[in-house]
């Protein structure tokens, strides 16, 4: 029996119909701001590492897994992707620079993101970028595309 539960617990990890990364990246840049300073830091990489975003997408729903597996709520305006944490914790925003034109455009990955987190009346802002992010079912990367 527990060897049959433990093949079904990996068949529902590893299915992309059951789970499906969104975005996973690492920030380089974070800004901690409260009523009495504002502060910004480059990431060292196992700050980067410890400071990653994961999104996930199961079920056609969006879970914020690296900040407590919160259910985020999906929206799109022209380049940007939002996803917002609907009790008020944050939201990730997704940026394709590919909307803009090729003439604007900088070197580098294809997608900027920040993520915004609000802890009582202190706000943490991390930037960083990523070379992929899926959104389609079939899981193809919209850098792809």
């Amino acid at each position: 029996m527990r060897l049959l539960a433990a093949g079904l617990a990996i068949l529902l990890v590893a299915s992309p119909v059951f789970a499906q990364i969104v975005l996973d990246a690492k920030p380089t840049v974070k800004v901690e701001s409260g009523e009495g300073a504002t502060s910004r830091f480059v990431l060292s990489e196992s700050d980067r590492t410890k400071a990653h975003v994961t999104i996930i997408r199961r079920g056609g729903r969006y879970f914020w897994t690296s900040r407590e597996d919160r259910e985020l709520l999906h929206h799109t305006s022209g380049a940007f992707h939002y996803f917002i944490e609907p009790r008020g914790g944050g939201y990730i925003k997704v940026f394709d620079t590919n909307m803009l034109p090729e003439s604007m455009r900088d070197a580098g990955p294809r997608f900027r993101y920040m993520e915004h987190l609000t802890l009582w009346l202190v706000t943490i802002t991390y930037w960083g970028t990523s070379e992929e992010f899926r959104l389609d079912a079939d899981n193809e990367p919209a850098n792809k595309r």
